[in-house]
């Protein structure tokens, strides 16, 4: 049978998303479980400790449980957070911003090919315009090489 011990410890939590308000670490009261499973517990015959377990949990989960800001459920810890130097150039959050920066590029690939769109249909407008103008001045052309009735001859241009 392994033995348990409970201790209350001071507890750090903080929320599961990176992207939360509540993501930095916040000092809780929490509950430490350690399960231990000793030789004899597991079969063999020598004295001491073969494995143990540690569970940290909230003192208090209905208070501490939720996260503050976005009332998700949050992590407990014993131990800090690290924070690793950044030796590659890159920022430690970039992978986060990685979909941020996918949409952007979507949402002006969308524009682009709407922008495309309208000057299409723009161009076509205005080969019809100019068809139908050059229309007209060819029947122009023709009504003027056309005499004007019988006996009055056109009048020359400039009178």
């Amino acid at each position: 049978m392994p033995t348990v011990t409970e201790r209350p410890i001071e507890g750090l939590a903080s929320c599961r998303n990176p992207r939360c308000p509540g993501y930095k670490q916040q000092p809780v009261q929490a509950i430490s479980t350690l399960t231990e499973f000793s030789y004899f517990d597991l079969g063999g015959d020598v004295p001491g400790i073969e494995r143990a377990a540690e569970l940290i949990r909230f003192a208090d989960p209905d208070t501490d449980e939720s996260c503050p800001a976005c009332g998700e459920p949050r992590l407990v810890s014993d131990q800090t957070r690290p924070i690793y130097p950044n030796v590659s150039g890159v920022a430690q959050d970039a992978l986060l911003a990685v979909q941020k920066d996918a949409e952007r590029m979507m949402d002006m690939q969308l524009t682009a090919a709407r922008q495309e769109a309208e000057m299409a249909q723009m161009r076509a407008l205005m080969e019809r315009q100019a068809a139908a103008l050059d229309r007209q001045e060819a029947v122009i052309a023709e009504l003027q090489q056309r005499p004007r009735g019988p006996g009055r001859p056109r009048k020359p241009e400039g009178e």
